[in-house]
């Protein structure tokens, strides 16, 4: 069912603002769904409390805070509420912070593909 949950996900947009918040705030999405960090001005980056990623003009090599208008993707595969900060003006309690609260598809919808009939 993971391959199934994998084909129905969907992108969201996290913008790093200028006025040092992240918006939305808290974001809730589907396992397997895509989480797209857009620096919307400032300089910013996207680390993850607990450092399973950091990201700005990228999420390898060059993520430490930048003033590009950089745009970074981070697929969540795992379920439960992550938090995330920007390294400029944040930390992992307080300042410039967001979280994902990440539910599974199957749970919250049902069963994929066909509903299950009686005998």
């Amino acid at each position: 069912m993971a391959l199934a949950g994998a084909a129905h996900a969907r992108t969201h947009i996290v913008i790093a603002n200028p006025d040092l918040t992240f918006t939305p705030t808290h974001l809730t999405i589907y396992q397997y769904d895509v989480v797209n960090f857009r620096n919307g001005g400032g300089v910013h980056n996207v680390v993850a409390d607990d450092r399973r990623f950091k990201c700005s003009v990228n999420c390898n090599t060059n993520n430490t805070p930048s003033a590009l208008a950089w745009s970074a993707n981070v697929q969540f595969t795992r379920l439960g509420t992550f938090g995330y900060f920007c390294e400029q003006h944040g930390d992992t309690m307080i300042g410039m912070r967001g979280s994902i609260t990440v539910l599974d598809r199957v749970f919250v919808d049902g069963f994929e593909g066909e509903t299950p009939t009686a005998p």
